[in-house]
């Protein structure tokens, strides 16, 4: 049985609605994290998402219950996105699994910087992202082990962009002077297997 990963990124109120279609539709449940939206008016217009609270629902479904759980997500009445992350086999994606276009990127960061980050991610072509404030698991011994202060408030920026421009935002926020200093964040990305935008 293979697994993937839905995650739905909705206005704050919505995600119960969208968890209760996916569940019905075969899903076993799901996380709800508090976030907030950074969004440009370009985009707000286009997806109906902009600086507002949100709620990122994760839920780890079936492959093949996939199509049937985001067809039923579809119908529901909510403002946002809906995206599908396969799980790797063998610790490789297959190229029949990347067809959607879209790439997540994330990028965890001190607290206080992703809006930074988000700027210059626009300037190299992403429209905008979603921000849930988090806590790293360092210790004191980590601390003294990497030689560098690691600083437990953490954000992490998720945004989802075309394939074709997501190089551009990683090269852009990767050079910026704060993200090089050891322990100030890490960036990547997981392609997207499904996307739909929601209301």
């Amino acid at each position: 049985m293979s697994w993937c990963t839905m995650m739905a990124i909705v206005r704050k109120g919505q995600s119960s609605r969208v968890m209760a279609a996916a569940r019905q539709a075969g899903a076993p449940g799901g996380t709800v994290c508090l976030a907030r939206g950074t969004a440009s008016s370009a985009v707000l217009a286009a997806l109906g998402l902009g600086d507002s609270r949100m709620e990122v629902l994760t839920s780890l479904i079936r492959e093949e219950d996939s199509e049937r759980i985001l067809s039923a997500v579809h119908s529901v009445k909510a403002k946002g996105v809906v995206l599908v992350i396969d799980a790797a086999r063998d610790g490789i994606m297959e190229d029949s699994r990347m067809e959607s276009g879209w790439v997540l990127v994330e990028i965890i960061c001190e607290k206080g910087y992703s809006e930074d980050i988000m700027a210059e991610a626009r300037k190299a072509g992403a429209g905008g992202g979603t921000v849930i404030n988090a806590h790293g698991t360092s210790t004191p011994d980590d601390v003294k082990f990497f030689g560098a202060p690691l600083v437990p408030e953490k954000e992490i920026l998720m945004i989802v962009i075309e394939r074709s421009k997501a190089d551009a935002v990683i090269e852009a926020v990767s050079a910026m002077e704060m993200l090089k200093k050891k322990g100030m964040g890490i960036v990547f990305s997981i392609p997207v297997h499904s996307f739909m935008n929601l209301g």
